[in-house]
Protein backbone atom coordinates (compact mmCIF):
# COMPACT_ATOMS: atom_id res chain seq x y z
CA UNK A 1 0.00 0.00 0.00
CA UNK A 2 2.55 2.34 0.86
CA UNK A 3 4.14 1.98 -2.59
CA UNK A 4 0.89 2.93 -4.31
CA UNK A 5 0.42 6.18 -1.98
CA UNK A 6 4.29 6.89 -2.86
CA UNK A 7 2.87 6.58 -6.88
CA UNK A 8 0.29 8.57 -5.99
CA UNK A 9 1.96 11.21 -4.64
CA UNK A 10 4.51 11.85 -7.11
CA UNK A 11 1.58 12.05 -9.77
CA UNK A 12 1.45 15.37 -8.19
CA UNK A 13 2.91 17.42 -10.54
CA UNK A 14 1.49 15.84 -13.60
CA UNK A 15 -2.17 16.85 -12.27
CA UNK A 16 -1.23 20.24 -11.51
CA UNK A 17 0.04 20.27 -15.61
CA UNK A 18 -3.05 18.84 -16.79
CA UNK A 19 -5.26 21.48 -14.74
CA UNK A 20 -3.00 24.40 -16.00
CA UNK A 21 -3.84 22.64 -19.38
CA UNK A 22 -7.04 22.81 -19.13
CA UNK A 23 -7.62 25.80 -17.93
CA UNK A 24 -8.92 24.13 -14.21
CA UNK A 25 -9.03 26.74 -11.52
CA UNK A 26 -9.11 24.18 -9.32
CA UNK A 27 -9.35 20.37 -7.69
CA UNK A 28 -9.85 18.49 -5.44
CA UNK A 29 -8.93 14.23 -5.24
CA UNK A 30 -8.88 11.46 -3.30
CA UNK A 31 -8.18 7.50 -3.13
CA UNK A 32 -9.34 5.07 -1.01
CA UNK A 33 -7.34 1.46 -1.69
CA UNK A 34 -7.89 -1.57 0.69
CA UNK A 35 -10.56 -0.36 2.31
CA UNK A 36 -8.43 2.76 3.50
CA UNK A 37 -8.20 6.83 2.72
CA UNK A 38 -4.71 6.42 1.35
CA UNK A 39 -4.32 9.92 -0.41
CA UNK A 40 -5.83 13.29 -0.82
CA UNK A 41 -4.86 16.42 -2.11
CA UNK A 42 -5.60 19.72 -3.53
CA UNK A 43 -4.70 21.78 -6.37
CA UNK A 44 -4.84 25.11 -7.38
CA UNK A 45 -7.36 27.17 -6.19
CA UNK A 46 -11.13 27.00 -5.12
CA UNK A 47 -11.35 30.93 -5.19
CA UNK A 48 -9.09 32.29 -7.46
CA UNK A 49 -9.59 36.01 -6.55
CA UNK A 50 -8.42 35.12 -2.70
CA UNK A 51 -6.58 32.50 -3.73
CA UNK A 52 -7.40 30.45 -1.73
CA UNK A 53 -6.36 26.53 -2.43
CA UNK A 54 -8.77 23.43 -1.92
CA UNK A 55 -8.58 20.19 -0.01
CA UNK A 56 -11.01 17.21 0.81
CA UNK A 57 -13.23 19.01 2.95
CA UNK A 58 -14.05 21.71 0.01
CA UNK A 59 -17.34 21.43 -1.32
CA UNK A 60 -18.36 21.02 -4.94
CA UNK A 61 -21.61 20.67 -7.21
CA UNK A 62 -20.68 17.01 -8.00
CA UNK A 63 -23.21 17.11 -11.39
CA UNK A 64 -24.49 13.58 -12.41
CA UNK A 65 -22.53 11.78 -9.44
CA UNK A 66 -25.50 12.84 -8.35
CA UNK A 67 -26.99 10.14 -9.62
CA UNK A 68 -26.11 7.37 -7.59
CA UNK A 69 -27.19 9.27 -4.42
CA UNK A 70 -30.82 9.39 -6.23
CA UNK A 71 -30.47 5.84 -7.37
CA UNK A 72 -29.86 5.11 -3.95
CA UNK A 73 -32.84 6.82 -2.48
CA UNK A 74 -35.15 4.64 -5.32
CA UNK A 75 -33.40 1.10 -3.92
CA UNK A 76 -34.82 2.08 0.03
CA UNK A 77 -38.38 2.57 -1.81
CA UNK A 78 -37.86 -0.70 -3.69
CA UNK A 79 -36.56 -2.66 -0.83
CA UNK A 80 -39.62 -1.21 1.33
CA UNK A 81 -42.02 -2.67 -1.38
CA UNK A 82 -43.02 1.11 -2.06
CA UNK A 83 -42.06 0.81 -5.71
CA UNK A 84 -41.23 -2.16 -8.07
CA UNK A 85 -37.82 -1.43 -10.46
CA UNK A 86 -40.17 -2.97 -13.01
CA UNK A 87 -43.57 -0.31 -12.28
CA UNK A 88 -44.16 1.34 -15.57
CA UNK A 89 -43.80 4.74 -15.18
CA UNK A 90 -47.50 5.60 -16.13
CA UNK A 91 -48.58 3.52 -13.10
CA UNK A 92 -46.40 5.52 -11.01
CA UNK A 93 -47.27 8.48 -12.61
CA UNK A 94 -50.72 8.69 -13.91
CA UNK A 95 -50.12 12.56 -15.65
CA UNK A 96 -47.11 10.64 -17.41
CA UNK A 97 -48.52 10.61 -21.39
CA UNK A 98 -45.71 10.41 -23.73
CA UNK A 99 -47.17 10.31 -27.17
CA UNK A 100 -45.65 7.37 -28.62
CA UNK A 101 -47.84 4.01 -26.83
CA UNK A 102 -44.65 2.01 -25.82
CA UNK A 103 -43.12 4.56 -24.16
CA UNK A 104 -46.51 5.67 -22.34
CA UNK A 105 -47.44 1.94 -21.48
CA UNK A 106 -44.24 0.07 -21.36
CA UNK A 107 -41.49 2.12 -20.30
CA UNK A 108 -40.36 0.98 -16.40
CA UNK A 109 -38.22 2.79 -14.00
CA UNK A 110 -35.80 0.57 -14.57
CA UNK A 111 -35.47 2.00 -18.28
CA UNK A 112 -35.53 5.40 -17.19
CA UNK A 113 -32.58 4.85 -14.52
CA UNK A 114 -30.57 2.67 -17.31
CA UNK A 115 -30.71 5.47 -20.22
CA UNK A 116 -32.36 2.80 -22.58
CA UNK A 117 -35.75 4.51 -23.15
CA UNK A 118 -34.01 6.57 -26.14
CA UNK A 119 -35.96 9.63 -25.49
CA UNK A 120 -34.09 12.65 -26.78
CA UNK A 121 -32.25 14.76 -24.01
CA UNK A 122 -33.85 18.59 -24.82
CA UNK A 123 -31.06 20.08 -22.82
CA UNK A 124 -31.61 23.34 -24.68
CA UNK A 125 -35.40 23.91 -22.99
CA UNK A 126 -33.63 23.83 -19.81
CA UNK A 127 -30.67 25.47 -20.15
CA UNK A 128 -28.93 28.52 -21.97
CA UNK A 129 -27.39 31.32 -21.09
CA UNK A 130 -26.25 31.80 -17.30
CA UNK A 131 -26.92 28.91 -14.77
CA UNK A 132 -30.82 30.07 -14.64
CA UNK A 133 -33.09 27.39 -15.59
CA UNK A 134 -35.35 27.96 -18.37
CA UNK A 135 -38.26 24.99 -17.07
CA UNK A 136 -39.98 24.88 -13.64
CA UNK A 137 -40.54 21.43 -12.00
CA UNK A 138 -43.60 21.61 -13.05
CA UNK A 139 -42.87 21.52 -16.54
CA UNK A 140 -41.14 17.98 -15.81
CA UNK A 141 -43.73 15.73 -17.07
CA UNK A 142 -45.11 17.15 -20.18
CA UNK A 143 -42.05 17.93 -21.36
CA UNK A 144 -40.54 14.56 -21.30
CA UNK A 145 -43.76 13.23 -22.63
CA UNK A 146 -43.05 15.18 -25.95
CA UNK A 147 -39.38 14.24 -25.91
CA UNK A 148 -38.90 12.23 -29.52
CA UNK A 149 -37.91 8.61 -29.36
CA UNK A 150 -34.84 8.58 -31.06
CA UNK A 151 -34.64 4.71 -31.38
CA UNK A 152 -37.10 2.08 -29.94
CA UNK A 153 -37.68 1.23 -26.68
CA UNK A 154 -34.58 -0.45 -24.65
CA UNK A 155 -33.00 -1.05 -28.41
CA UNK A 156 -29.89 1.31 -27.14
CA UNK A 157 -28.16 3.43 -24.37
CA UNK A 158 -28.98 6.65 -25.07
CA UNK A 159 -28.05 9.20 -21.68
CA UNK A 160 -30.52 11.37 -20.54
CA UNK A 161 -30.88 13.15 -17.35
CA UNK A 162 -34.94 12.94 -17.53
CA UNK A 163 -35.07 9.51 -15.70
CA UNK A 164 -34.01 10.95 -12.67
CA UNK A 165 -36.26 13.68 -12.68
CA UNK A 166 -38.48 10.84 -12.80
CA UNK A 167 -37.04 8.96 -10.19
CA UNK A 168 -37.65 12.35 -7.79
CA UNK A 169 -40.63 13.04 -8.68
CA UNK A 170 -41.62 9.35 -7.95
CA UNK A 171 -40.15 9.72 -4.71
CA UNK A 172 -41.62 12.83 -3.70
CA UNK A 173 -45.00 11.44 -4.32
CA UNK A 174 -44.54 7.81 -2.65
CA UNK A 175 -43.22 9.29 0.52
CA UNK A 176 -44.61 13.03 0.55
CA UNK A 177 -41.11 14.77 1.44
CA UNK A 178 -39.29 16.36 -0.81
CA UNK A 179 -36.15 15.09 -2.55
CA UNK A 180 -33.60 16.51 -0.26
CA UNK A 181 -34.89 15.64 2.71
CA UNK A 182 -35.65 12.47 1.96
CA UNK A 183 -31.58 12.35 1.27
CA UNK A 184 -30.80 13.87 3.92
CA UNK A 185 -32.29 12.18 5.76
CA UNK A 186 -32.12 8.41 4.71
CA UNK A 187 -29.45 8.96 2.78
CA UNK A 188 -26.56 11.38 4.00
CA UNK A 189 -27.31 11.51 7.55
CA UNK A 190 -26.81 7.78 8.33
CA UNK A 191 -24.33 7.74 6.33
CA UNK A 192 -22.32 10.20 8.23
CA UNK A 193 -22.16 13.18 5.45
CA UNK A 194 -21.58 16.08 7.25
CA UNK A 195 -20.22 18.34 3.87
CA UNK A 196 -22.77 16.87 1.44
CA UNK A 197 -26.07 19.26 0.94
CA UNK A 198 -28.62 20.26 -2.01
CA UNK A 199 -28.18 23.92 -1.72
CA UNK A 200 -27.04 26.01 -4.11
CA UNK A 201 -25.29 27.93 -1.43
CA UNK A 202 -24.16 25.79 0.91
CA UNK A 203 -22.98 27.09 4.54
CA UNK A 204 -19.44 27.66 5.32
CA UNK A 205 -16.36 29.11 3.80
CA UNK A 206 -15.27 26.36 2.13
CA UNK A 207 -16.92 26.53 -0.98
CA UNK A 208 -15.78 25.90 -4.40
CA UNK A 209 -16.42 28.93 -6.50
CA UNK A 210 -17.19 28.16 -10.18
CA UNK A 211 -15.54 28.96 -13.13
CA UNK A 212 -15.37 28.77 -17.28
CA UNK A 213 -12.02 28.79 -19.05
CA UNK A 214 -11.68 30.98 -21.47
CA UNK A 215 -9.39 29.36 -24.51
CA UNK A 216 -6.12 30.62 -23.13
CA UNK A 217 -7.09 29.12 -19.58
CA UNK A 218 -8.08 32.29 -17.94
CA UNK A 219 -10.81 31.41 -15.58
CA UNK A 220 -14.15 33.50 -15.86
CA UNK A 221 -16.24 33.52 -12.81
CA UNK A 222 -19.42 32.09 -13.44
CA UNK A 223 -22.98 31.63 -11.11
CA UNK A 224 -23.02 28.37 -9.18
CA UNK A 225 -25.27 26.00 -11.20
CA UNK A 226 -29.15 26.50 -10.38
CA UNK A 227 -29.61 22.54 -10.49
CA UNK A 228 -30.01 21.91 -6.69
CA UNK A 229 -33.55 20.71 -4.52
CA UNK A 230 -36.11 21.96 -5.61
CA UNK A 231 -35.34 22.62 -9.34
CA UNK A 232 -36.62 20.14 -12.32
CA UNK A 233 -33.03 18.66 -12.65
CA UNK A 234 -32.28 17.92 -8.85
CA UNK A 235 -32.80 13.84 -9.20
CA UNK A 236 -30.04 14.07 -11.98
CA UNK A 237 -27.12 16.60 -10.42
CA UNK A 238 -28.42 18.42 -7.56
CA UNK A 239 -25.95 17.30 -5.07
CA UNK A 240 -23.35 19.35 -3.22
CA UNK A 241 -20.48 17.26 -1.96
CA UNK A 242 -16.66 16.98 -0.95
CA UNK A 243 -13.77 14.50 -1.33
CA UNK A 244 -14.10 13.62 2.16
CA UNK A 245 -17.68 12.46 2.65
CA UNK A 246 -17.95 10.85 -1.16
CA UNK A 247 -15.01 8.36 0.06
CA UNK A 248 -17.15 7.48 3.08
CA UNK A 249 -20.15 7.26 0.46
CA UNK A 250 -18.23 4.60 -1.88
CA UNK A 251 -16.42 2.89 1.60
CA UNK A 252 -20.14 2.63 2.12
CA UNK A 253 -21.08 1.07 -1.31
CA UNK A 254 -18.25 -1.38 -1.66
CA UNK A 255 -19.35 -2.68 2.17
CA UNK A 256 -22.73 -2.93 1.07
CA UNK A 257 -21.60 -4.59 -2.45
CA UNK A 258 -19.42 -7.08 -0.51
CA UNK A 259 -22.01 -7.94 1.89
CA UNK A 260 -24.67 -8.55 0.21
CA UNK A 261 -23.16 -10.29 -2.73
CA UNK A 262 -22.16 -12.98 -0.10
CA UNK A 263 -24.93 -13.44 1.51
CA UNK A 264 -27.36 -13.25 -0.78
CA UNK A 265 -29.68 -10.54 -0.11
CA UNK A 266 -30.41 -6.91 -0.80
CA UNK A 267 -29.81 -4.87 2.97
CA UNK A 268 -26.60 -4.16 5.12
CA UNK A 269 -27.46 -3.83 8.34
CA UNK A 270 -26.01 -0.26 9.46
CA UNK A 271 -26.00 0.79 5.74
CA UNK A 272 -28.62 3.04 4.06
CA UNK A 273 -27.70 1.40 0.64
CA UNK A 274 -30.24 -1.53 -0.48
CA UNK A 275 -29.84 -3.88 -3.27
CA UNK A 276 -26.48 -2.34 -4.46
CA UNK A 277 -26.00 -5.18 -7.16
CA UNK A 278 -28.98 -4.12 -8.69
CA UNK A 279 -27.27 -0.66 -9.35
CA UNK A 280 -23.89 -2.52 -10.27
CA UNK A 281 -26.01 -4.76 -12.05
CA UNK A 282 -25.24 -3.82 -16.64
CA UNK A 283 -28.56 -2.99 -17.71
CA UNK A 284 -27.91 -1.77 -20.82
CA UNK A 285 -24.89 -1.87 -22.95
CA UNK A 286 -23.26 1.49 -23.30
CA UNK A 287 -22.17 0.41 -27.14
CA UNK A 288 -23.99 -2.03 -29.15
CA UNK A 289 -21.60 -4.53 -30.65
CA UNK A 290 -19.06 -3.25 -28.80
CA UNK A 291 -16.18 -5.52 -28.00
CA UNK A 292 -15.35 -4.12 -24.82
CA UNK A 293 -18.10 -5.13 -21.68
CA UNK A 294 -19.38 -2.09 -20.88
CA UNK A 295 -23.23 -1.48 -19.41
CA UNK A 296 -24.78 1.11 -17.45
CA UNK A 297 -26.65 -0.19 -14.34
CA UNK A 298 -28.45 2.78 -12.15
CA UNK A 299 -26.47 5.49 -11.25
CA UNK A 300 -23.06 4.24 -12.31
CA UNK A 301 -21.31 2.29 -15.57
CA UNK A 302 -19.86 -1.15 -14.85
CA UNK A 303 -16.61 -1.67 -17.07
CA UNK A 304 -14.37 -4.85 -17.34
CA UNK A 305 -10.75 -3.75 -17.63
CA UNK A 306 -8.76 -2.88 -19.61
CA UNK A 307 -11.53 -0.79 -22.01
CA UNK A 308 -11.97 2.98 -22.71
CA UNK A 309 -13.40 5.00 -20.14
CA UNK A 310 -15.34 8.50 -20.07
CA UNK A 311 -18.20 7.63 -21.43
CA UNK A 312 -19.90 10.05 -19.80
CA UNK A 313 -17.24 12.98 -20.05
CA UNK A 314 -16.95 14.95 -22.57
CA UNK A 315 -13.27 14.07 -23.77
CA UNK A 316 -14.96 11.61 -26.41
CA UNK A 317 -16.02 15.18 -28.62
CA UNK A 318 -12.10 16.03 -28.88
CA UNK A 319 -10.37 12.44 -28.95
CA UNK A 320 -11.58 10.28 -32.25
CA UNK A 321 -10.49 7.35 -30.21
CA UNK A 322 -10.59 7.11 -26.35
CA UNK A 323 -7.73 5.49 -24.98
CA UNK A 324 -8.20 1.66 -23.29
CA UNK A 325 -7.57 2.34 -19.50
CA UNK A 326 -5.85 -0.59 -18.03
CA UNK A 327 -3.37 -2.18 -21.03
CA UNK A 328 -1.09 -5.05 -19.68
CA UNK A 329 -3.30 -5.37 -16.20
CA UNK A 330 -5.53 -8.05 -15.47
CA UNK A 331 -9.05 -7.98 -16.44
CA UNK A 332 -11.15 -6.49 -13.48
CA UNK A 333 -14.16 -4.40 -13.19
CA UNK A 334 -14.57 -0.77 -12.95
CA UNK A 335 -17.64 1.17 -11.74
CA UNK A 336 -17.60 4.89 -12.87
CA UNK A 337 -19.53 7.87 -14.04
CA UNK A 338 -18.86 11.07 -14.67
CA UNK A 339 -20.06 14.58 -13.90
CA UNK A 340 -20.49 18.01 -15.86
CA UNK A 341 -22.21 21.18 -15.38
CA UNK A 342 -21.43 24.87 -16.26
CA UNK A 343 -18.74 25.70 -13.73
CA UNK A 344 -17.49 22.31 -12.31
CA UNK A 345 -16.54 18.52 -13.80
CA UNK A 346 -15.82 15.50 -11.64
CA UNK A 347 -15.19 11.68 -12.26
CA UNK A 348 -15.22 8.52 -9.79
CA UNK A 349 -13.52 5.01 -10.69
CA UNK A 350 -14.29 1.81 -8.13
CA UNK A 351 -12.08 -0.77 -8.02
CA UNK A 352 -14.31 -3.30 -6.57
CA UNK A 353 -11.51 -6.19 -6.11
CA UNK A 354 -9.34 -3.55 -4.08
CA UNK A 355 -11.48 -1.49 -2.19
CA UNK A 356 -10.28 1.37 -4.61
CA UNK A 357 -12.04 4.53 -5.25
CA UNK A 358 -10.77 7.40 -7.15
CA UNK A 359 -12.44 10.67 -6.56
CA UNK A 360 -11.67 14.08 -8.92
CA UNK A 361 -14.24 17.33 -8.32
CA UNK A 362 -12.91 20.20 -10.17
CA UNK A 363 -14.20 23.90 -10.09
CA UNK A 364 -14.40 24.79 -13.58
CA UNK A 365 -16.11 24.13 -16.97
CA UNK A 366 -12.72 23.89 -18.67
CA UNK A 367 -11.14 23.58 -22.19
CA UNK A 368 -11.82 19.85 -22.00
CA UNK A 369 -13.38 16.95 -19.27
CA UNK A 370 -9.91 17.10 -16.76
CA UNK A 371 -11.49 15.50 -14.30
CA UNK A 372 -11.70 12.75 -16.78
CA UNK A 373 -8.21 12.71 -17.70
CA UNK A 374 -7.20 13.00 -13.79
CA UNK A 375 -9.47 10.01 -13.02
CA UNK A 376 -7.67 7.77 -14.77
CA UNK A 377 -4.40 8.81 -14.34
CA UNK A 378 -4.84 7.86 -10.39
CA UNK A 379 -6.74 4.69 -11.62
CA UNK A 380 -3.65 3.82 -13.85
CA UNK A 381 -1.52 4.76 -10.98
CA UNK A 382 -3.21 2.25 -8.68
CA UNK A 383 -3.18 -0.19 -11.38
CA UNK A 384 0.55 0.10 -11.79
CA UNK A 385 -0.39 -1.39 -15.29
CA UNK A 386 2.49 -1.75 -17.79
CA UNK A 387 1.47 0.04 -20.76
CA UNK A 388 0.05 3.16 -19.49
CA UNK A 389 -1.66 6.41 -21.29
CA UNK A 390 -0.22 9.62 -21.98
CA UNK A 391 -2.60 12.10 -19.90
CA UNK A 392 -0.79 15.59 -20.49
CA UNK A 393 0.01 14.53 -24.50
CA UNK A 394 -4.15 13.41 -24.45
CA UNK A 395 -4.89 16.76 -22.35
CA UNK A 396 -2.75 18.77 -24.95
CA UNK A 397 -5.04 17.32 -27.73
CA UNK A 398 -7.97 17.20 -26.41
CA UNK A 399 -7.88 20.78 -25.46
CA UNK A 400 -6.67 21.84 -29.27
CA UNK A 401 -9.45 20.24 -30.88
CA UNK A 402 -12.19 22.68 -28.53
CA UNK A 403 -10.13 25.35 -29.68
CA UNK A 404 -10.29 24.31 -33.02
CA UNK A 405 -14.03 23.07 -32.73
CA UNK A 406 -14.68 27.48 -31.81
CA UNK A 407 -12.82 28.05 -34.76
CA UNK A 408 -14.07 26.16 -37.42
CA UNK A 409 -17.90 27.16 -36.86
CA UNK A 410 -17.87 30.14 -38.73
CA UNK A 411 -16.23 28.38 -41.70
CA UNK A 412 -18.63 25.33 -41.16
CA UNK A 413 -21.62 27.62 -41.27
CA UNK A 414 -19.68 30.14 -43.94
CA UNK A 415 -19.62 26.79 -46.55
CA UNK A 416 -23.14 25.50 -46.52
CA UNK A 417 -24.49 29.06 -46.48
CA UNK A 418 -25.87 30.16 -49.82
CA UNK A 419 -24.74 33.18 -50.81
CA UNK A 420 -26.84 36.65 -52.47
CA UNK A 421 -30.34 35.30 -51.23
CA UNK A 422 -32.77 38.00 -49.62
CA UNK A 423 -34.96 37.88 -46.40
CA UNK A 424 -38.25 39.26 -45.91
CA UNK A 425 -38.68 42.62 -43.88
CA UNK A 426 -38.07 42.18 -40.42
CA UNK A 427 -41.54 42.24 -38.97
CA UNK A 428 -42.05 39.54 -40.75
CA UNK A 429 -40.52 37.58 -38.44
CA UNK A 430 -41.58 38.80 -35.24
CA UNK A 431 -43.35 36.83 -33.03
CA UNK A 432 -43.87 34.07 -30.28
CA UNK A 433 -42.64 30.15 -31.64
CA UNK A 434 -44.19 27.81 -29.21
CA UNK A 435 -42.85 23.98 -28.85
CA UNK A 436 -45.77 21.60 -29.27
CA UNK A 437 -46.93 22.26 -25.86
CA UNK A 438 -46.85 25.61 -25.32
CA UNK A 439 -44.34 25.40 -22.13
CA UNK A 440 -41.61 26.99 -23.91
CA UNK A 441 -40.82 29.47 -26.67
CA UNK A 442 -38.47 31.64 -28.60
CA UNK A 443 -39.84 35.84 -28.77
CA UNK A 444 -37.90 37.09 -31.74
CA UNK A 445 -38.20 40.87 -31.85
CA UNK A 446 -37.65 43.48 -34.50
CA UNK A 447 -34.79 46.47 -32.82
CA UNK A 448 -33.65 48.97 -34.73
CA UNK A 449 -34.51 47.32 -38.36
CA UNK A 450 -32.86 44.43 -36.52
CA UNK A 451 -33.71 41.15 -35.50
CA UNK A 452 -33.01 40.01 -31.84
CA UNK A 453 -34.72 36.68 -29.68
CA UNK A 454 -35.48 35.65 -26.22
CA UNK A 455 -35.17 32.22 -25.29
CA UNK A 456 -38.84 32.35 -22.47
CA UNK A 457 -38.83 36.04 -23.28
CA UNK A 458 -36.46 36.40 -21.28
CA UNK A 459 -34.27 39.93 -21.40
CA UNK A 460 -31.10 38.42 -20.11
CA UNK A 461 -31.75 35.22 -22.29
CA UNK A 462 -31.22 37.71 -25.60
CA UNK A 463 -29.04 37.22 -28.50
CA UNK A 464 -28.56 38.84 -32.06
CA UNK A 465 -29.76 37.25 -35.00
CA UNK A 466 -28.27 38.08 -38.41
CA UNK A 467 -29.20 36.74 -42.01
CA UNK A 468 -27.80 33.87 -43.15
CA UNK A 469 -29.89 32.60 -46.40
CA UNK A 470 -33.61 32.97 -47.34
CA UNK A 471 -35.40 32.53 -44.38
CA UNK A 472 -32.34 31.33 -42.15
CA UNK A 473 -30.95 33.46 -39.66
CA UNK A 474 -27.75 33.24 -37.72
CA UNK A 475 -26.99 33.67 -33.65
CA UNK A 476 -23.29 32.70 -34.00
CA UNK A 477 -21.18 33.15 -30.82
CA UNK A 478 -17.33 33.24 -30.19
CA UNK A 479 -16.08 31.10 -27.27
CA UNK A 480 -15.55 33.97 -25.75
CA UNK A 481 -18.98 35.65 -26.06
CA UNK A 482 -20.38 31.86 -25.13
CA UNK A 483 -18.21 32.12 -21.76
CA UNK A 484 -18.69 35.43 -20.98
CA UNK A 485 -22.55 34.44 -21.18
CA UNK A 486 -22.23 31.49 -18.93
CA UNK A 487 -23.15 28.93 -21.25
CA UNK A 488 -22.48 25.47 -22.10
CA UNK A 489 -20.45 25.04 -25.02
CA UNK A 490 -22.30 24.34 -28.10
CA UNK A 491 -20.29 23.37 -30.65
CA UNK A 492 -22.24 21.76 -33.34
CA UNK A 493 -23.07 24.62 -35.90
CA UNK A 494 -26.65 23.38 -37.01
CA UNK A 495 -27.15 24.96 -33.12
CA UNK A 496 -26.68 28.59 -34.33
CA UNK A 497 -29.65 28.41 -36.93
CA UNK A 498 -32.64 29.10 -37.28
CA UNK A 499 -34.94 28.44 -39.84
CA UNK A 500 -38.22 30.05 -40.54
CA UNK A 501 -40.94 28.59 -42.65
CA UNK A 502 -43.28 30.47 -44.31
CA UNK A 503 -47.70 28.79 -43.93
CA UNK A 504 -49.90 28.45 -46.94
CA UNK A 505 -51.50 32.06 -46.85
CA UNK A 506 -47.07 33.09 -47.05
CA UNK A 507 -46.96 34.58 -43.74
CA UNK A 508 -44.33 33.49 -41.45
CA UNK A 509 -45.67 30.57 -38.71
CA UNK A 510 -42.42 28.12 -37.93
CA UNK A 511 -39.52 28.17 -36.50
CA UNK A 512 -36.96 25.00 -36.89
CA UNK A 513 -34.22 24.69 -34.44
CA UNK A 514 -31.99 21.72 -34.44
CA UNK A 515 -30.98 21.66 -30.94
CA UNK A 516 -30.33 17.97 -30.40
CA UNK A 517 -27.77 15.92 -31.95
CA UNK A 518 -29.91 12.58 -32.04
CA UNK A 519 -32.58 14.51 -33.22
CA UNK A 520 -30.95 15.71 -36.94
CA UNK A 521 -34.62 16.96 -37.87
CA UNK A 522 -34.30 19.42 -35.64
CA UNK A 523 -37.94 20.87 -33.78
CA UNK A 524 -40.54 23.00 -35.06
CA UNK A 525 -41.78 26.20 -32.73
CA UNK A 526 -44.82 27.48 -33.90
CA UNK A 527 -45.73 30.99 -33.80
CA UNK A 528 -48.74 32.97 -31.75
CA UNK A 529 -49.58 36.95 -32.51
CA UNK A 530 -46.94 38.78 -29.43
CA UNK A 531 -50.06 39.81 -28.23
CA UNK A 532 -51.71 36.56 -26.39
CA UNK A 533 -53.98 35.89 -23.00
CA UNK A 534 -52.50 37.04 -19.70
CA UNK A 535 -52.13 33.08 -18.92
CA UNK A 536 -49.58 33.09 -21.81
CA UNK A 537 -47.46 36.04 -21.35
CA UNK A 538 -45.06 34.00 -19.34
CA UNK A 539 -44.61 30.46 -18.63
CA UNK A 540 -41.99 31.80 -15.80
CA UNK A 541 -44.74 32.73 -13.26
CA UNK A 542 -45.48 31.93 -9.60
CA UNK A 543 -46.79 28.62 -10.89
CA UNK A 544 -43.86 27.31 -12.29
CA UNK A 545 -41.31 28.48 -10.33
CA UNK A 546 -42.92 29.23 -6.71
Amino acid sequence: MKDVAKRLQEIGPTISKICELSGAAGASIGVLHQNQVIHTAGFGFRDVAAKLAPDANTQYHIASLSKAFTGAAVSLLVHEKRVDWNDPISQLLPDFHHYDPTIKNDATLLDFLSHRTCLAQKSALWLQDGTQLLLGPKELLPTISYAELVHPLRSEWLYSNWGYCIAAEILERLTGKSWADFLAERVFAPLGLKRTSTERYPKGDNIAKSYQAFPDGTPSPVEPPALVAGSIMQGAAGVISSVSDLLIFYQALLKAWKDQAANNTTATPGLPLMDVRMSLTGHIPLEIGSSFEQFYGIGWAVSELPAPLGQIGTNGMFIPKMPVVGKGSKKRSVWHHNGSLVGFFSSVHILPDSDTAIIVLTNSLANNDCADWIGQLLLETVLDNSDKNDYVKLATESVAVYRSMWSELGPELDKARVPNTTAQPVKAYTGKYYNAIRNWFVEIEAVDNCLEFKFQGLSNQTHKLSHYHYDTFSWLLTAHESIERGRWPDLTASVYLFEFGAGRHGDITTLKWVHDWAVPAGEIFSSLPVQVGAEDQSVLGKKHYG
